[in-house]
């Protein structure tokens, strides 16, 4: 299984990130962790792509007033998945919250947004995965992120745009 990790395009698909995003594929699976949540629809009719899961974010508006849920906890390929925005859980301040809701929930991934910054770390056995920004960077390079499971072996890796 091969997924794609976008978040945060705000409303930006730029041709450029498509063709690298062709480059890495193809992928079994789209994950949009929101800002915005329409995008993900977009993203996945340009890749030809039909399987996606996808949260709004906080500048989702309809969508958290329609009352869509902020988080998903989805079970792939043996692994469960906390998919989130992470604006609820307070990611910008730091991942005391969401550490603590995922444990809860005995996730083995998380998959966020919300920070504008990349990250792909394990902590407390759990894999924080943040693709960063498909547009808006705050860390120097927008980017996206592949989780790839291959008989239970799980990685994941940030890709860099280029300017």
């Amino acid at each position: 299984m091969k997924i794609l990790v976008i978040s945060d395009s705000h409303n930006v698909i730029l041709d450029s990130m498509i063709e690298a995003v062709k480059k890495e594929g193809p992928f079994d699976l789209l994950i949009h962790c929101g800002d915005k949540y329409d995008d993900a629809g977009r993203f996945a009719q340009k890749l030809n792509m039909r399987k996606v899961l996808k949260v709004p974010g906080n500048c989702d508006y309809n969508y958290n007033i329609l009352g869509t849920k902020a988080n998903i906890m989805q079970e792939i390929e043996g692994r469960k998945f906390l998919i989130t925005h992470g604006h609820t859980h307070h990611v910008k301040t730091d991942l005391t919250k969401i550490r603590a809701y995922a444990k809860k929930n005995k996730a083995d991934v998380v998959v966020y947004g919300h920070t504008h910054k990349a990250q792909n770390q394990m902590i407390d056995n759990i894999l924080f995965f943040n693709p960063g920004s498909t547009i808006f960077p705050k860390d120097g390079k927008a980017s996206f992120g592949i989780i790839e499971i291959t008989q239970g072996v799980l990685k994941s890796r940030l890709v860099p745009l280029e300017d």
